[in-house]
């Protein structure tokens, strides 16, 4: 009997350190970048003094950034946050914090005499230890050599796969001069102020006078055509066929790519007013690119005008998730709550979006609508002043202050700005739905004029007319509820 027990008590010792054992392992292997689901890729660092190489060094991290992103199941940083640590010396552990990242991928390059030389880290933001190192040395007009390797080292000490629709045997390298020409053109999409889009305009279509097959540079354009028309800084028929046009393109070149389904999903919304292929067009970017954080966003403005205002919000919320410490997409979950009429929250929200860009008009543009919206005239028109101050005779700002001086009572204030929008579209292009809303602040019917030229010109500000509070009694109209079902909102 007592060795009966004894070996009971040495089974039951046994099993109780092989639990243990493999507590432990298991304990080891959180810190096993297999077990790892989120990255950043800091902007490699130029060891050289010559500043042109910037590019060459944002690229590749760009390049990095996006071969990542079609890793399955790891959530990447997306290119607008990780660039505020560009140049910078950093604290591993603070940056992870911010990122809300578990490994950080940083490194250097040094290009030289046709040749280039990257140093490449990745780092354990926990503890800061370094997990994997290496060097690689290639031809310089290889980059993309190198960017796969580093991708593909990385792959293999997270232990996880490749997405199989980043494979396209159709796709090819572009040259070194038309690469770097891309890089220049994107360098200056990330500005979105409109003579920062039309320089990159002026870069993708030279990348492609040098490589007539590169579908990057014609997404890129696809992009900016879109921000152009979004923005109402060019008419609607010129920017989003535009857009839809080098969006096709690119697919044609590269069907893998994500960004151009996007951009078809904008133009099918705001221009094409097709609710089904919209959402189709932004969900299919999202399945080629769970890392496109640009995708969440545009499609979390789709589900806001369908007033589908939960949805939205989550969108929006891994738009942020993906892209921390972007302003825009800050602003856009503020301009989500601002339609869905939770005016204290959107005004909340705005004023976080501005503490991390103070410049961005958007920002201040949706600040001044919820302002408005709670009948805090001066503190609107202090926003949206701020608003033209980032974009000087911005008619959609512009309209904003005639809009709330109307309303405030101020009607001669209100009949100038009027004016000046007037004179203003004699040599550029202003927004007939703006005009409209200033006739809608003086409660004057020639407003149902101006929204008749607005919906000739495809205005992308339709799609918010059931939403935008802004028409008050003018919704109860029926010339208003004719063009709602003119433009085809839901019910």
């Amino acid at each position: 009997m007592k060795k009966l027990i004894a070996i009971i008590v040495i089974i039951g010792v046994a099993a109780i350190l092989f639990f243990v054992s493999k507590q432990k392992v298991s304990e080891k292997e959180k810190d096993i970048p297999g077990n790892e689901k989120s990255i950043a890729v800091i902007p490699f660092l130029s060891l050289s003094n010559d500043t042109s190489q910037e590019y060459f060094c944002d690229g590749l991290s760009e390049g990095i950034i996006n071969s990542l992103s079609h890793l399955q199941g790891l959530k990447v940083s997306a290119r607008y946050s990780v660039f505020k640590f560009r140049n910078k010396s950093i604290d591993i552990k603070e940056v992870g914090k911010e990122l809300g990242v578990q490994l950080l991928l940083e490194g250097s390059i040094q290009k030289q005499a046709g040749r280039v030389r990257v140093n490449s880290s990745l780092i354990n933001v926990e503890d800061g230890f370094n997990l994997w190192s290496e060097q690689f040395d290639e031809d310089a007009n290889d980059a993309f050599i190198i960017q796969d390797k580093i991708s593909n080292a990385i792959a293999e000490k997270l232990q996880v796969t490749v997405l199989h629709n980043s494979q396209n045997e159709s796709k090819k390298s572009p040259g070194i001069e038309a690469y770097e020409l891309y890089l220049k053109g994107r360098s200056f999409w990330n500005k979105r102020t409109p003579p920062n889009l039309k320089k990159a305009i002026e870069y993708f279509n030279q990348a492609i006078a040098t490589d007539s097959n590169y579908a990057l540079a014609f997404s890129g354009i696809a992009d900016c055509y879109t921000a152009l028309g979004y923005g109402s800084f060019i008419a609607p028929a010129e920017a989003f066929p535009k857009a839809l046009q080098a969006a096709v393109k690119a697919l044609q070149l590269d069907s893998t790519l994500a960004a151009p389904h996007a951009s078809i999903g904008y133009y099918r919304f705001y221009y094409d007013w097709d609710w089904a292929a919209a959402e189709q067009e932004f969900r299919k970017a999202i399945a080629l690119n769970p890392n496109y954080e640009l995708a969440y966003d545009w499609y979390g403005y789709y589900l806001t005008a369908m007033k589908r205002y939960d949805e939205a919000a989550a969108v929006l919320q891994k738009a942020a998730e993906l892209d921390p410490l972007s302003a825009p997409i800050a602003t856009d979950i503020g301009f989500s709550l601002y339609y869905s009429g939770n005016y204290d929250a959107a005004i909340k929200q705005l004023n976080t979006s501005i503490k991390m860009d103070q410049k961005l008009s958007l920002t201040h543009l949706w600040l001044g609508r919820s302002f408005e919206a709670q009948r805090k005239y001066p503190e609107a028109i202090a926003e949206y002043q701020d608003a033209l101050a980032g974009n000087p005779n911005w008619p959609v700002a512009l309209a904003a202050i005639g809009h709330v001086y109307g309303e405030a009572g101020e009607k001669l204030q209100a009949k100038k700005i009027l004016d000046s929008m007037m004179s203003l579209s004699l040599h550029q292009f202003v927004t007939s739905y703006g005009i409209a809303l200033v006739y809608a602040g003086l409660n004057d019917s020639h407003a149902f004029q101006w929204l008749e030229n607005a919906y000739n010109e495809r205005s992308n500000w339709l799609v918010w007319l059931k939403t935008d509070p802004r028409w008050g009694s003018f919704n109860q109209d029926k010339r208003f509820a004719e063009l709602i079902n003119k433009v085809g909102l839901p019910q």
